[in-house]
Order: C-alpha cells, then structure tokens, then sequence
C-alpha cells in the first residue's frame, strides 16, 4: 500500500477504489491485494466496488426490493469480464459507492440469479463441467465488452481452454477460435457436458384456442408415429380446413415439449411465409447458441435462401436429434404433373438426412 501511496497520483480516476481497497485488505488481514484483473483465482477472496450503486447503511436496513433496484442493474452485471470474476472465487463481497458492504454472493445470492440468470448451484461452486457449453454460453447473452474480440477472450476461464489473444482478428473469428478449442478440449474427455442443442419453447406466433380438446388417442397415435428415438420420422395430418388439425398440432407440442430439444414451428402457407419462419428459427437458435456461427453471421434481411441452408445445417448436427418441425397450412403441396409455380416443394425445405 506504501508503494502505491508514493508512486500513484491521487487524482487519478480509480485511484479512491485502490486506496479503499487496501484498507478493506488490512481490515480482513489480508497481506497483498491486486486490482481488477487478478481477482479470478478461486483460493482468493474478490472485493466488487460498484461506483454505480449509492446504499447507505440507513437505506439497507430497510431491505425492501426498491433499495436493492440500483444493486440489480449496475452496470457491473453486464461487462463480459466480470462474468468469471463472480463465479471463480470462493469468496465475493460487493461494496457500495460509499464503501459499504452490500453483501456477498452468498448473501446476495437470490438477486444475482436473477440478475445474471447464472444457476445458484455454478455461484456455490459447482464444477462448470457440470454445465453444457449453450448453457455457459447463454450467461455471457446481455454482457458487453469494450474491445469485440474480449466477448470470446472472456470465457476463456469459463471453458478452462487457452489460445492466443489476437486484437484485430474481430468478434467473429475469435469466436471461431473459442469454439474450435472448446471442440478440442470436449474429445475424448468428460469435462464437458455433452451439448444437448436445446432452445426454449414458444409458440407465441400460433393462434391458440384457449378451450380446444384434443381427444387423447389422435395424440397418442401421433407420439407412437413421431417417436423419440433420434430416427428421422415424417407425420402427416390431412383432412378438411378447419376440423382441427392445427389445434391438434398445438395440443401435442405443449403436451410433449420436454420430449424435444426444441420445437419449430413454420408457416408454409407459400414460400415466402415459409422462408420468414425460417429466420425466425434462425434468431431463435443464434439468441440461445451465439457459438452456431453461421447462424449467427447470417444476414438475416438479405438473403432468405442463406437463413434456410444455415438453420437446416444446424439441424442435421451429428448429435442434433431431438427437434420437432412443425409446418402448417400447407394446402397446396407438390405433386407430379402440378405445374403450378405458387406450389411448395416442401422437399427442399427440410433438414438433410443423418
């Protein structure tokens, strides 16, 4: 701290956080102390000085939700950096802008679940094997980092791997390097958890009809054709317009969501439908898996026949098995001798074969 004293300029910006930071040291009779970048190692304990959060001691002891609202939105919560600097240590207490202890991330734990939307068990120090690369991933979705290529060079310690910090190569490319190395170091070994390729399930674009019944053997019979062994299987629902088949539809994929990673629903009422529900499967699956590359580089106003290919590569995954394709309103399908050009040829909008 002495040093410091003589060689830092006290009007410095920063310097009110080092100088707090020594003396909190020498309160918990600490001996050394280092300052932002070194708080990562998980035998260490981690001080978070949040100039952003202004709690006094008074306004703690009311602990009501609205004096903690400042705590849950500090910008601390949403640099890329800051993400393995919350979860390595064993030890993490967060200080207001006044240097009063808030609490820990154990004390403070609920708030930060919710906040960061990281599971409790991987703030307890649950080994991040035990969580899949998407679910890591997903952690880093609403963080910001000041150089592009620092959203990849971040996670390095989330996913224990090395490679060599390029700033220039871009967001992209450094990406790319990310998940070739994750790839590397996932062969052979279990300590990742094998990537289930799930996404959320939503029907949010299908009108629904809140009192429909379905009648439990047409679903059953559904179940039994569509299977859930990882086999490509193709159901067909045909009948007159309005009898149900949609709602049918609706009623099986709310009743067996958790059998599938993930459920798509397309509109193939014609093609241009058809291609729009592709991107929209496409944000949907690069929201929640940002390392599937080429979805996420897709320019998805351009060029729709680029959002098809990358979203059916995506789907024919070696270990991609467990998704559901919904297409709905198509009336008019392709058939030999049919001639005309508003026709679908629904052939070409599925994922390739295994």
């Amino acid at each position: 701290m002495a040093t410091i004293l003589k060689r830092a300029s006290k009007g410095k910006a920063g310097y009110g956080k080092i100088q707090f930071c020594g003396e909190q040291a020498r309160r918990d009779g600490l001996q050394y102390f280092w300052v932002d970048t070194c708080c990562i190692d998980k035998s260490n304990a981690c001080y978070v000085y949040l100039p952003d959060v202004s709690q006094s001691s008074s306004v703690l002891a009311d602990n009501s939700n609205e004096s903690w609202e400042s705590f849950r939105k500090s910008e601390w919560f949403r640099r890329g950096w800051t993400l393995q600097e919350l979860i390595a240590p064993a030890s993490v207490d967060f200080f207001s802008r006044e240097e009063v202890l808030l609490g820990n991330k154990t004390s403070l734990e609920q708030d930060i679940c919710e906040t960061t939307g990281i599971p409790a068990t991987a703030l307890r120090g649950s080994a991040l094997s035990d969580f899949s690369v998407a679910e890591r991933m997903s952690w880093t979705e609403c963080r910001e980092t000041t150089y592009k290529e620092d959203k990849a060079y971040s996670l390095l310690g989330i996913f224990d791997v090395y490679m060599p910090l390029i700033y220039g190569e871009g967001k992209d490319r450094a990406l790319r390097r990310l998940r070739e190395e994750i790839d590397k170091a996932s062969r052979g070994t279990s300590l990742f958890k094998r990537e289930d390729f799930s996404v959320s399930f939503s029907l949010s674009d299908v009108s629904d009809v809140e009192h429909f019944v379905a009648r439990k053997i047409e679903l059953v019979k559904i179940h039994k054709a569509l299977g859930v062994d990882g086999s490509r299987r193709v159901v067909v629902l045909h009948g007159l317009g309005g009898i149900g088949k949609t709602q049918l539809t609706v009623a099986y994929a709310k009743r067996h969501k958790d059998d599938y990673s993930g459920i798509f629903w397309l509109n193939i009422k014609d093609e241009n439908s058809l291609k729009q529900s592709f991107v929209k499967v496409a944000k949907q699956i690069s929201r929640e898996h940002p390392l599937a590359l080429r979805l996420s580089n897709v320019d998805t106003n351009e060029n729709l026949d680029d959002v098809v290919d990358a979203v059916k590569e995506w789907l024919s995954l070696l270990n991609n098995k467990r998704w559901l394709m919904i297409y709905d309103n198509y009336d008019s399908p392709k058939l030999p001798g049919k001639t005309d050009p508003t026709v679908v040829n629904i052939r070409e909008f599925l994922p390739e074969l295994y």
